[in-house]
């Protein structure tokens, strides 16, 4: 048997170049004290024998491929007044050389397509260029669009499918968003446009507490109607999880208050996260992390996203006002010692602590989890799927002064879902319990790694009274893990027949 469907969705999940531009130039120039990210942009970096599409083959066809900052504007640039041309650079990409721009984009998407992935998305910058051949313009709204409109024709020509659109002389401006998701409509309808939820890496402080502006709110109700993604936007990596899981609290919140077409949240690169909250993921990490010597992390293994993104073509991502919601009232905080570090790395912070605190629970359409712990408790995000009420659920870890990424061991007890459909299990934990509204008892239960083609039958393993299936965690450190990797969170794919 396997649970995993062949078939893959259209979803909003893509592998973004940044981290790893960032990675290599700082491989090139440890001792840099600005490292210039978007100058590793170019044609064998994404293409070479070595590039970076060389990866992910157990999940191509599920992603598109965001090319990030600096794919646009020649080596070495560092006025943003050149940002937002979208005409590929042909210094970066020497085989485009001759071609006019839409050539070059249909060409790109093309060598990316038969690699075997979904196709080609862009970072755009929410601006125009406001220097053109050393000479500096300004235009008017009516240009603004009409130049939008002409660069949503070219990608609708060239079958570009995605749009990042970050920074920029107009972040933050939700009518400047309508207008380029406007224009993207109407010229280039299979071009999905993403805008930002902005923010600094870390959102509060001792000092200010943790009050939403009232300005993030009004700019969030007004950005989802005009995106087809919102993205949760860049967090410290050391407190990645908290962060993540209080931004789309935030944001899922605040969709709450949208009628109508609303967009999927984008939680970026915690995979696990966006599988159980049923958001869209941008994956950022890569598997040439394993081979670098002035990585800032021990590497973040490709097993997180690659599982989140095969989960999703069982439970796909939805709308971010898409049924209930349901937030914690408890907090916990995450306190990060950040040592003394190179001034390269970012973000570029100074030595001392620093802390994120995050609901200890979020869920979406169906009540809150109950976790029991002896000491410090995990955060538990879950949701049914609207669309065939697969249930998924994520434990994930935490950060304690130097202790990076742990995951404090609890007995997680949840509710609803149906015991037809598949059950989705991430993170470490004692147990977990799942009360479904039927009657399990005497079903046959099977699990599967998310990287392997055939379920276990481990009826034996894990225990079934009246309508509750109790998974050990032993199940989860056994199967849903690949080999004997480090820093893996374990994830399962569970059914029950009978």
């Amino acid at each position: 048997m396997n649970i995993i469907p062949e078939k893959k969705r259209i979803t909003g999940n893509y592998f973004c170049t940044w981290d790893s531009q960032s990675n290599e130039m700082r491989e090139r120039n440890p001792m840099a004290e600005k490292v210039p990210c978007r100058d590793a942009m170019c044609e064998e970096f994404i293409f070479g024998e070595n590039g970076l599409l060389n990866s992910f083959d157990a999940v191509r066809s599920d992603l598109t491929v965001v090319l990030d900052d600096g794919w646009d504007v020649p080596f070495g640039t560092t006025d943003t007044r050149l940002f937002g041309t979208l005409e590929a650079d042909p210094e970066r990409f020497p085989s485009l050389r001759g071609l006019d721009p839409v050539q070059r984009l249909k060409e790109l998407s093309d060598r990316v397509r038969a690699l075997g992935y979904r196709g080609l998305g862009l970072w755009v910058p929410t601006q125009t260029p406001s220097v053109i051949g050393g000479k500096e313009i300004s235009l008017s709204p009516q240009e603004e669009r009409a130049y939008w409109e002409e660069r949503a024709k070219w990608c609708g020509e060239a079958g570009i499918l995605y749009w990042k659109a970050d920074w920029g002389k107009h972040q933050g401006d939700a009518d400047y968003c309508r207008m380029m998701t406007a224009c993207a409509r109407k010229y280039a309808p299979a071009l999905a446009v993403e805008h930002g939820f902005v923010g600094r890496p870390l959102l509060e402080s001792e000092e200010t507490g943790h009050d939403v502006p009232e300005a993030v709110k009004n700019y969030l109700h007004k950005v989802y109607t005009v995106s087809d993604y919102l993205r949760t936007y860049d967090v410290v990596h050391e407190l990645k999880y908290a962060s993540t899981i209080d931004r789309a609290a935030i944001c899922l919140a605040e969709a709450q208050k949208t009628e109508g077409r609303c967009a999927v949240l984008n939680i970026e690169d915690t995979g696990l996260i966006g599988a159980a909250l049923g958001c869209a993921v941008g994956v950022m990490r890569h598997d040439l992390e394993k081979k670098l010597k002035s990585i800032s992390l021990p590497p973040r293994p490709v097993y997180e996203s690659a599982c989140a993104v095969i989960w999703q073509r069982i439970a796909p991502a939805f709308p971010a006002n898409a049924g209930e919601l349901h937030i914690s009232d408890e907090r916990l905080k995450d306190v990060w010692h950040c040592p003394k570090r190179a001034k390269n790395l970012w973000p570029d912070l100074p030595e001392g602590d620093y802390y994120v605190t995050a609901p200890l629970s979020v869920s979406r359409n169906m009540p809150l989890p109950q976790i029991r712990a002896a000491g410090e408790k995990p955060y538990v995000v879950c949701s049914i799927n609207p669309e065939n009420g697969a249930l998924c659920v994520a434990v994930t870890p935490r950060t304690f002064g130097e202790k990076i990424d742990v995951t404090p061991r609890a007995e997680i007890y949840v509710k609803g879902g149906s015991a037809s459909v598949p059950v989705g299990l991430f993170g470490e934990f004692d147990s977990l319990s799942v009360e479904f509204g039927e009657h399990v008892e005497g079903k046959t239960v099977y699990a599967q790694n998310f990287l392997s083609d055939s379920a276990q039958d481990v009826t034996g393993t894990v225990s079934l009274s009246e309508n509750i299936l109790t998974v050990p965690g032993s199940l989860m450190r056994q199967l849903g893990k690949p080999g004997d990797e480090e820093n893996v969170i374990p994830a399962l794919v569970l059914l029950l027949q009978g």
